[in-house]
């Protein structure tokens, strides 16, 4: 197997933006050039590679780098038909260590380079709402694997219109440039609630506490769980603390105080969840403990007993999975899961970009239009995968929900 060959470097307002190729090792620098190319087009992979979320966006890295690895080298991809003509892929790899601003920055770059043609991201909701916008006015698509905010495809939000083109008179129109293949947090919140009501035990009258980290991910999240559980008459103390204040201690005493059975933790931070329940049975709090995909981290995040949901399965579980585990195993070491979905927005990507290439000819907005268009009947999710109207996925997964076992191990309890 070929290794990822390292092309250029760049800092980038503290942004460090790498450029890679999986093409080969005879890959020239990468420069830009009038227009885009079908001969080798260029993509972006972005993620949080540095700071507090480093580990999910290694993942992704991870992740990404092994289907580019896999589709330039012609081999088998699941979906993918035999005999589908494949335009080789190069890559620039982009840090935003899941901060907004840095999201906006890495976008400008990105949208200002002629050769660029997609970008798989952003990871975070919020850098989408922040760098979404910018690449949207350049005219390139992009498709995330995280990001999992329901406003970010709705037309009928703030977030959903800015993602969108829209007329003088302010209506939405057609074009879809933002696109995900994981379900939104509608189905996360439901999913979460109904897991606190059936599996945890809180009934009407019993005291839950919900607690968002002052986001724009966390809190949408915490509010629509926080309104499920009050439906069905439980008593919810809805909390919120910013994701740079890490001392639980007074949230800790609170939920000990109303004998909470459970507290929910809506957090992008795996490291916060971390201390947050370390913190609560220091205090004496012996209920349950509920994380969002967010905290979905093996190495970060490892309180024995409590549980998560993900918008990803145990892809050591996935039979037809196997080959490709074993390549990112050799690679890159043990996956947490949570970058499983970015190998296959990339494959969306490649598809649509090798679609749009069919005539020798290559545009941001072809390929905009043709990855729309993608559908695979089967994915290395073991499920198909497609796109609607507003950018969401069709078939995928829902919410697997895990807990943590005594040797660390995330094992599932509840299959999405």
């Amino acid at each position: 197997m070929r290794k990822v060959i390292v092309l250029a470097f760049a800092a980038v307002a503290g942004v460090s933006v790498i450029a890679a190729s999986v093409a080969g090792a005879d890959s020239a620098r990468v420069a830009s050039t009038a227009s885009p190319s079908c001969k080798q087009a260029l993509i972006a992979l972005t993620g949080p590679y540095t700071g507090a979320n480093a580990a999910l966006g290694i993942d992704q890295r991870g992740w990404g780098r092994v289907f580019l690895s896999d589709w330039n080298a012609g081999r088998p991809i699941l979906g993918v038909p035999k005999g589908f003509k494949r335009t080789k892929l190069k890559a620039l790899e982009a840090d935003t260590a899941l901060n907004a601003q840095l999201a906006a920055t890495v976008a400008v770059q990105l949208r200002s380079n002629k050769d660029m043609v997609a970008v798989n991201g952003f990871s975070g909701s919020q850098e989408n709402i922040a760098g979404g916008p910018i690449l949207r006015r350049g005219g390139m698509p992009f498709v995330s694997g995280s990001a999992t905010r329901a406003s970010l495809t709705d037309p009928t939000t703030l977030d959903g219109r800015v993602l969108k083109k829209a007329d003088a008179a302010g209506k939405v129109l057609a074009p879809v440039f933002f696109r995900r293949v994981v379900p939104t947090d509608k189905r996360q919140a439901a999913t979460d609630a109904a897991f606190v009501l059936t599996k945890l035990g809180a009934k009407s009258g019993d005291p839950v506490m919900t607690v968002d980290q002052a986001d724009a991910y966390s809190i949408p999240l915490t509010t629509a769980i926080t309104q499920i559980l009050e439906k069905a008459g439980v008593k919810v103390s809805r909390e919120s603390q910013p994701a740079a204040q890490t001392d639980f201690t007074s949230l800790a005493s609170k939920a000990v105080a109303q004998k909470a059975k459970v507290v929910v933790f809506a957090s992008q931070t795996a490291s916060n969840a971390q201390l947050f329940l370390q913190q609560l049975k220091s205090k004496g709090y012996t209920g349950a403990f509920l994380g969002t995909d967010g905290v979905f981290a093996s190495s970060i995040f490892t309180v024995p007993g409590a549980y998560m949901s993900s918008f990803s399965l145990d892809i050591n579980t996935i039979p037809v999975a196997k080959p490709y585990l074993a390549e990112f195993n050799k690679k890159y070491g043990d996956t947490i899961n949570f970058g499983v979905p970015s190998y296959i927005a990339v494959q969306m990507i490649a598809m649509g970009i090798s679609n749009a290439c069919s005539d020798g000819k290559v545009s941001r907005s072809e390929v905009r239009r043709e990855i729309g268009k993608v559908s695979i009947k089967t994915s290395l999710l073991d499920a198909p995968i497609a796109f609607d109207e507003f950018g969401d996925v069709v078939g995928g997964v829902g919410f697997t929900i895990f807990q943590i076992g005594s040797d660390g191990k995330y094992n599932v309890v509840q299959k999405g």
